[in-house]
């Protein structure tokens, strides 16, 4: 006998975002990446925190792997937070957002001569979401 599937349903705002949770980070596939891009892959942080937890670890790991196994020329490290508090304070967490991605990128094999650090800072928008604390490892072909 097959087991009931259980159904939950949702408001497409809350499925999104409990679907963003449960995926943790993850890559956009190079099909859709626009161009000069390999991939994109995307590391969340929470609120005025540069910790990497062990999703954002394995997502890391998953970028390196995908770039040595495709020969990716150079690696963009994008970091941004959010536009809560000071743009000054936002723009140092992004900037140490980028450089603790940078570091994991070498810990897992990377030459650090094609990673390239670029810390975006604060977002223009208010919005205190996930999405806004987050560090972006694009792997350029």
């Amino acid at each position: 006998m097959v087991p009931p599937v259980l159904r939950i349903r949702l408001p497409s705002a809350a499925a999104a975002v409990l679907l963003l949770f449960a995926a943790g980070c993850g890559p956009m596939p190079a099909a859709t990446a626009p161009g000069g891009e390999a991939g994109r892959y995307l590391v969340y942080f929470n609120e005025f925190s540069a910790y990497l937890s062990d999703d954002a670890r394995n997502v890391v790991a998953e970028a390196a792997r995908y770039s040595r196994e495709n020969g990716a020329r150079a690696i963009r490290i994008e970091g941004r937070a959010s536009a809560t508090g000071a743009p000054v304070a936002n723009q140092r967490l992004a900037e140490t957002r980028t450089e603790v991605v940078y570091d994991e990128l070498q810990k897992d094999g990377i030459n650090p001569a094609i990673l390239q650090q670029q810390p975006i800072g604060q977002t223009g928008s208010p919005d205190v979401s996930v999405e806004n604390r987050r560090v972006d490892i694009v792997l350029l072909k």
